[in-house]
């Protein structure tokens, strides 16, 4: 028996939305990729500049809420102050995410009111798809450029990518592989230029909880890892705040003598 002719209905292109707040995403398709520990500080940077920031951790295992030192009993959402701004920490996942940034907003949602949105994905390939925002992509580990790119493949036009290298890379050998996306995406991508290592002071304020713009700005490492933060945080200000001007860091707290040479920063 023959089968009918189908006719297929074309599927309509991805909308190029505007978030109803300024939004930074941090996404890599790959687990471990250092996603929140780059969402975590961006977000902290931002407050330090006097915003108030909703930090919507997408993944189920909410890594964000710990790196804020948020504990179980504080409930879905939790504040923490940063100078004149604040971060309120929220776990929002699926519809709900494009519910408070496309469709309804944060404050019909009953989070609040937000400045600008910082979004911690899960390592799935649509981290990259969100419209209108500025997107942090990592790259980190083996098949690393085919992880993002598989990804930054959906990344709508209106979006502004910026690519930041976890671990160890010569830095020139990283521009080349910047160029050789840019030409298989053929548009062009930002990027920070130094790879980021994550050297032990910074492990170890993610581990207790600690903010890293408490840390000491010495050694190599630490203060590039730190220029990188300071780097994203600024592209997302002026999107919330484009007439204002970027306020300095805060200061770091005291802590014990470190001395170049001997204490491990590499």
């Amino acid at each position: 028996m023959p089968s009918a002719r189908s006719s297929r209905v074309s599927q309509d292109p991805p909308g190029l939305y505007t978030p109803l707040l300024a939004t930074c995403v941090v996404a890599s398709y790959k687990g471990g990729a250092g996603k929140t520990a780059l969402a975590v500080p961006i977000a902290e940077r931002l407050a330090f500049a006097g915003l108030r920031v909703l930090l919507m951790t997408c993944d189920t295992q909410e890594d964000a809420r710990y790196r804020l030192g948020v504990s179980r009993s504080e409930g879905p959402l939790a504040t923490r102050h940063y100078g004149a701004g604040t971060v309120t920490v929220a776990g929002i996942r699926g519809e709900k995410v494009i519910d408070v940034l496309y469709r309804k907003g944060p404050e019909r949602m009953g989070l609040g009111s937000f400045d600008v949105a910082v979004l911690d994905t899960p390592p799935e390939v649509q981290g990259g798809s969100l419209p209108g925002v500025l997107l942090v992509a990592t790259v980190d580990g083996a098949d690393a450029a085919r992880n993002v790119l598989t990804m930054l493949h959906r990344t709508p036009s209106n979006s502004e990518i910026v690519l930041v290298r976890l671990g160890r890379e010569d830095p020139d050998t990283w521009k080349q592989n910047v160029s050789v996306m840019e030409d298989i995406l053929k548009r062009s991508l930002d990027f920070f230029p130094e790879p980021l290592l994550k050297t032990k002071r910074i492990k170890e304020a993610h581990n207790d909880g600690e903010s890293v713009w408490t840390l000491p700005r010495t050694g190599r490492s630490t203060v590039t890892f730190l220029s990188a933060i300071e780097t994203f945080a600024r592209m997302a200000f002026e999107r919330a705040r484009p007439s204002h001007s970027w306020p300095a860091p805060p200061a770091p707290s005291s802590r014990a003598p470190y001395v170049s040479g001997w204490d491990d920063d590499e």
